[in-house]
């Protein structure tokens, strides 16, 4: 059954059409993937379908009571009132429930009117029925998944920095219970934990799901239906991202053998017309005119597709076989943010540097390439090394220069061999004559990837690279680093880039940088190994010694931490085999219309409701002592 049902939609800005007149359903359990380049209007068709814009003809569809969740790129939350309190907004109509009950059980304590009880039982009903008595736990829940510490509920809105507050958005719509969940760039400000958990909450969701994501891997774990918009027109595709590319390159490949074979019949009719349309053939040839008219009628188009960037990264003169030495360094500013251990990069070698935002990934970047002054010890580059560096806030790619100028300054080239490789990067025409300061982040991604392609290093250091790249330009820069003959080092959070790039995974935390020889995949399985395994028997993990300087009080502290968990879940677990007695007990006597009975149970089940949320706040509390992987 469909949720949503649209017809014949289409939307125009001025004279430009952003996507024709096209039909399409969304059904219970979908999990559908809008994607397309840049500016094609995906962000503009989530707002049309959430009713934030208008189309410029056609109809949407919903089915009855249909609830939306919409999370738009730019999402802000309400100022002067705490992460907590704006979290709660969407909830008013159950929080005022809520209060009626209070005041309710307030009159049934010293009444016994049936009207008042008969009010009572109905709106106790319906404010369990809507999960009001979970709201305050998802709500914990959510946060918490996202990357919020318990400590920050209470923190103003306006204390937030822009990436708090996208995620604060985020998980705000995630609280919700709704049908339909449509989002807009979720991952944009999470980590790799908060990925993960995410992942999973949008695979557990049993609703509808319509996602705008520049994150190749969340589109594969989670979607099964894929929405294209190109060249004005939305084409869909089973499966998700990669299963759609496969779908839709067939698909073109196959529009493309009946373009040419259908054009080589037609210059085949055409050649015997021109040739016996008087002779001894003229009957043939006036059956020929007729198949040509017919075919004519039925030739598809020159199958189109959208431009994409050339990129190739050139090495130049190899380097040596070590390209970094690092010897008892210690990355800083006014004090230490963390330590190396000693080790030596080979040639060739593929590094990613992962931990959490603001652990000093950039730094170490910086402190490689001499930009930063080592705290402590030092970070050599080997014999004929050359570095090349792309930088996560392209310095220098903001002034008043043009796009051209930018290029020329660069490099050698002239004029003409300018516009041809600024051509590669999709500026075309008057494009080139853009000032920086004007451009999209996608336009100057473009224009730093078109400054690398001219540089012949032979050690790349690329912080965020596919920061505001469309999906079509991540694979693309992710084949040319495949295809790089020389040294990688990345601080990046796409993931699809990491487990094809990686050959081995830097990490950083705790104030420690931590190498592991192998790739991202291989990190990521063994720590999904690491994490189930504590969670069956937390109490029983080998821990490095370096790790642990005080290993018997530790392992007693966690052994104490999981038998308070214990203690506690176990007083949750009655608390709530008591609530559902209560509520059988409620509908018992509600049936029977005894009002003293409603009252009392109503009280006690306020009560053990009170209690459970208290519990599971101690238990979060209490989870919360150890540190967050």
């Amino acid at each position: 059954m469909s949720l949503l049902q649209i017809d014949k939609l289409t939307k125009s800005f001025g004279g430009q059409t952003l996507f024709a007149p096209f039909s399409v359903a969304i059904a219970r359990g979908e999990k559908i993937a809008l994607v397309g380049d840049n500016g094609v209007g995906k962000s503009t068709l989530l707002s049309i379908i959430a009713g934030a814009e208008k189309a410029s003809g056609g109809t949407i569809h919903h089915s009855a009571d249909l609830r939306i969740g919409y999370l738009p790129q730019v999402a802000r939350l309400e100022q002067g009132k705490t992460l907590a309190e704006a979290m709660l907004l969407p909830f008013a109509d159950l929080i005022s429930m809520e209060q009626e009950l209070r005041v309710l059980e307030e009159k049934m304590a010293s009444s016994s009117d049936p009207q008042v009880l008969h009010r009572y039982d109905d709106l106790l009903h319906a404010f369990s029925r809507n999960g009001g008595y979970e709201i305050e736990a998802r709500i914990r829940s959510v946060l918490v998944g996202v990357g919020f510490a318990t400590s920050e509920f209470d923190k103003q809105v306006s204390l937030l920095s822009g990436g708090e507050e996208a995620r604060a958005a985020l998980a705000r719509v995630l609280s919700q219970s709704v049908d339909l969940l449509m989002l807009d760039e979720p991952t944009n400000h999470l980590d790799f934990a908060a990925l993960d958990w995410l992942e999973e909450e949008l695979l557990d969701f049993p609703g509808a799901l319509l996602v705008v994501s520049h994150d190749r891997h969340l589109l594969d774990q989670v979607t099964n239906r894929t929405w294209e918009i190109v060249f004005g027109e939305i084409n869909t595709y089973r499966g998700g991202y990669t299963a759609s590319r496969v779908q839709r390159d067939a698909q073109i490949a196959r529009r493309h053998d009946l373009y040419e074979e259908q054009q080589a019949t037609v210059a085949r009719y055409k050649d015997f017309i021109h040739r016996h349309h008087a002779g001894q053939k003229h009957r043939q040839a006036k059956d020929r005119e007729r198949k040509l008219a017919h075919l004519e009628e039925q030739l598809v188009e020159r199958p189109r597709t959208a431009r994409q960037i050339s990129l190739q990264i050139l090495r130049g003169t190899a380097s040596g076989k070590k390209v970094l030495t690092l010897s008892n360094l210690r990355i800083g500013y006014d004090s230490v943010l963390f330590s190396c251990p000693n080790l030596v990069v080979d040639r060739g070698e593929r590094i990613v540097i992962i931990g959490e935002n603001g652990c000093g990934k950039t730094s170490l970047l910086k402190t490689i390439t001499g930009d930063l002054p080592p705290f402590h010890g030092s970070a050599a580059l080997g014999h004929g090394v050359r570095p090349v560096v792309y930088t996560q806030k392209q310095e220098g790619l903001h002034g008043s220069e043009t796009v051209i100028d930018m290029i020329l300054s660069r490099s050698n080239l002239t004029i003409g061999q300018a516009r041809g490789l600024l051509g590669r990067f999709l500026f075309s025409g008057d494009d080139v004559m853009n000032r920086l300061r004007d451009l999209s982040g996608g336009e100057r991604s473009r224009v730093a990837l078109a400054i690398l392609s001219l540089v012949e290093g032979n050690l790349l250091l690329l912080d965020e690279p596919t920061n505001h790249l469309d999906l079509r330009s991540q694979e693309i820069l992710e084949k040319a680093l495949l295809e790089y003959a020389g040294t990688i080092i990345l601080v990046s959070h796409d993931r699809a880039l990491l487990e094809a790039v990686a050959t081995q995974v830097w990490q950083i935390g705790g104030g420690k940088l931590r190498v592991f020889r192998y790739g991202f995949s291989e990190y990521r399985r063994r720590r999904a190994l690491i994490s189930s395994t504590q969670a069956v028997n937390p109490s029983k993990q080998k821990q490095p010694k370096s790790a642990l300087p005080k290993p018997k009080e530790d392992r007693y502290q966690q052994k104490k931490r999981q038998e308070a968990l214990a203690e506690v879940e176990k007083r949750i677990e009655i608390a709530e085999e008591k609530l559902s007695e209560i509520e059988k007990l409620l509908v018992i006597a509600s049936e029977e219309a005894n009002s003293e009975k409603i009252a009392e149970l109503g009280r006690q089940h306020s009560a053990l409701a009170r209690e459970i949320e208290d519990q599971m706040q101690a238990w979060e509390e209490t989870a919360g002592d150890s540190p967050r992987s």
